[in-house]
């Protein structure tokens, strides 16, 4: 018996399974590559400016309207129908919701700092006066609505009011959780707030998720870190979650596991070659 053509058409065969096989790695791992690419389509749409007063949100929707009776179609047609629509949301319902929570400051003398929440009846507790409601009050317009409840009761009284943001801080950090944050705070700062990084953070690889709507994605993350933009800025709103990135480093002991027993498994094929052949010379 020829051993060396044996071996020869055994080779071949082994090295076409090979080919079939890297090819379709290949074509799977071109496909996982290029999902993230399809997945991460920002599709972010506002309803203009957190701070922005009734006139001119009445001014953008009016703008949106026109833009959508020109004619536009698919995705700016569905973006734009979403703006308006959540424009009059804001103008109806205002910019509140249950849970909310905001730092309230009456100066009369000297001034006094409580937390008020918004209970679900959209009623706010201001301590030693009646409640006050938010429904219907865009951010911008809280201060003077509030100094307007208050001076029936205190006079010459000074009110200023601060919006809290409810987001989420998860990931690589020390104390993951729930915070109330200042919006003029850089987006930096949130990972001190939740106790600082975790011994594996990426801060440059953060990412800002509402639902299931990417606000900020990773890649743009590290831009915004080094201009030190605010929440406000990036539009964060309560019930964001503020995702910070992990490194991937690599494992070395599982490396070496796998790699002693790959080259077990390849001296393990060669004792069986080598007894295949033996066995066909008796």
């Amino acid at each position: 018996m020829d051993h060396s053509l044996h071996f020869t058409a055994m080779h071949r065969s082994v090295s076409a399974i090979t080919k079939q096989s890297l090819a379709v790695l290949l074509f799977l791992i071109g496909g996982v590559v290029g999902l993230p690419g399809a997945l991460n389509g920002q599709g972010v749409t506002d309803a203009g400016p957190q701070r922005a007063n009734r006139t001119d949100l009445i001014a953008l929707k009016a703008t949106i309207d026109k833009q959508i009776t020109t004619g536009i179609k698919g995705e700016r047609l569905s973006e734009a129908r979403f703006r308006s629509s959540a424009i009059t949301a804001r103008l109806e319902h205002g910019d509140f919701k249950v849970g909310d929570r905001f730092l309230l400051s009456i100066q009369q003398g000297d001034a006094k700092v409580d937390t008020a929440s918004v209970r679900d009846s959209m009623w706010v507790t201001i301590p030693s006066l009646p409640d006050f409601s938010v429904a219907g009050v865009l951010r911008s317009e809280l201060d003077a609505k509030l100094g307007e409840h208050i001076s029936r009761y205190l006079k010459n009284a000074t009110v200023r009011a601060t919006v809290l943001t409810r987001v989420a801080i998860l990931g690589a950090v020390q104390a993951p959780g729930f915070y109330y944050v200042s919006p003029d705070r850089p987006i930096s700062d949130l990972v001190m707030t939740a106790g600082g990084p975790a011994g594996n953070a990426n801060i440059r690889k953060l990412e800002i998720v509402r639902g299931k709507v990417v606000v900020l994605a990773s890649k743009k993350s590290a831009a915004a870190l080094e201009s030190g933009r605010t929440l406000e800025q990036l539009d964060v709103q309560s019930g964001d979650e503020i995702r910070i990135a992990a490194r991937r480093d690599l494992n070395w002991s599982v490396i070496l596991r796998l790699l002693l027993v790959g080259v077990g498994v390849f001296f393990s094929l060669l004792q069986f070659l080598q007894w295949y052949y033996n066995r066909q010379d008796i």
